[in-house]
């Protein structure tokens, strides 16, 4: 019993504790979300390629835009090919949630429709990829 005589500094060490724990958690997501949308575009990904090109080769001054618009090209090239994948995705992914749907009650196609919504406005936020109608 002689340490609950100590409660409120047992108390204060677990506030301590606990806040730390749930701002490191929201941060840490907050930085891989950001992390991953900007490397999800072809300017973020063409500048970390070139820090990396920079980085393991040492470019010269005139390498460095003639490498930039390699990467910018492939970039794009990247960006077409991912677009046409996501699209061919997001049409699969749709006749998946077709096929479920009929598997429901009515009860679980709202939860479900809801959560498809909530999957298609993350997407469209997060991405600015835009999914198939139903």
């Amino acid at each position: 019993m002689k340490i609950l005589r100590h409660w409120k500094v047992i108390l204060a060490l677990l506030l301590v504790f606990g806040a730390g724990t749930v701002t490191g958690s929201v941060l840490t997501i907050r930085h891989f979300k950001r992390a991953f949308e900007h490397g999800l575009t072809v300017e973020g990904w063409t500048d970390g390629a070139m820090k990396a090109m920079q980085r393991d080769l040492s470019l010269t001054p005139e390498q460095q835009p003639k490498i930039r618009v390699l990467l910018d090209e492939l970039g794009k090239q990247f960006k077409g090919t991912f677009g046409e994948a996501v699209k061919v995705s997001g049409t699969n992914l749709v006749t998946f949630w077709h096929r479920v749907d009929q598997e429901l009650t009515p009860e679980q196609q709202a939860v479900f429709h809801r959560k498809c919504q909530e999957f298609r406005d993350g997407l469209s936020k997060a991405l600015k990829i835009d999914l198939p109608p139903n």
